[in-house]
């Protein structure tokens, strides 16, 4: 009996405004959409129930797939437009690497370990000043005590403070004139052409 069911349900017809119901759309969508053959009519202008509302799903499926597609695929289609910005992009990556040898700009990894390795001595300075002040406060009056850790944590912050573009440099950096620089950069140029 289950075979008649599944038999009988591909060969049911609907008028459209049932269809439109079943759908959750109007008699008129109905029709356009059977116009552009996504809905399925018999030779009797009757809908079928079963083709149709497989299209139906379908095309929704499909459009919605097609709305991401469909807008990333008009940006991609513009040869001009993808190739210009592939030159940006390398014309951004010179940038960088440029100011990296100059030391302009300087890698995260190398930053991390220049920080990490100052604030480390930083705080092993600290950790050793109760030690190291001990014998020093012991018997002194309330401003020499002042004014001894007033220069310890001085003395710890100025090594704090002190920079170093040095410390941060890169691997690839490279001490280089200006004329030496815009020769690099005149030779990237005609590597890339």
């Amino acid at each position: 009996m289950a075979e008649t069911r599944n038999a009988d349900m591909s060969a049911i017809t609907v008028s459209a405004k049932t269809l439109g119901e079943v759908l959750g759309i109007g008699d008129r969508m109905v029709r356009h959409l059977a116009d552009e053959g996504i809905l399925a009519r018999n030779s009797h202008g009757k809908y079928l129930l079963m083709k149709s509302v497989k299209n139906y799903i379908l095309t929704l499926k499909a459009s919605k797939a097609g709305k991401h597609v469909e807008s990333s695929l008009d940006e991609t289609l513009d040869l001009d437009t993808e190739k210009a910005k592939h030159e940006h992009v390398k014309r951004t990556i010179s940038e960088i690497k440029l100011s990296l040898i100059q030391g302009k700009v300087h890698k995260a990894e190398d930053v991390e370990r220049v920080v990490t390795d100052m604030m480390v001595r930083f705080k092993s300075k600290l950790e050793a000043m109760p030690s190291k002040l001990a014998k020093k406060l012991e018997n002194k009056g309330r401003a020499d005590i002042q004014q001894i850790l007033l220069n310890e944590i001085q003395g710890a912050l100025k090594e704090l403070s002190e920079y170093n573009p040095a410390d941060y440099y890169s691997d690839e950096h490279i001490e280089v004139g200006e004329d030496a620089v815009y020769a690099l950069e005149e030779g990237e140029h005609a590597e890339d052409e």
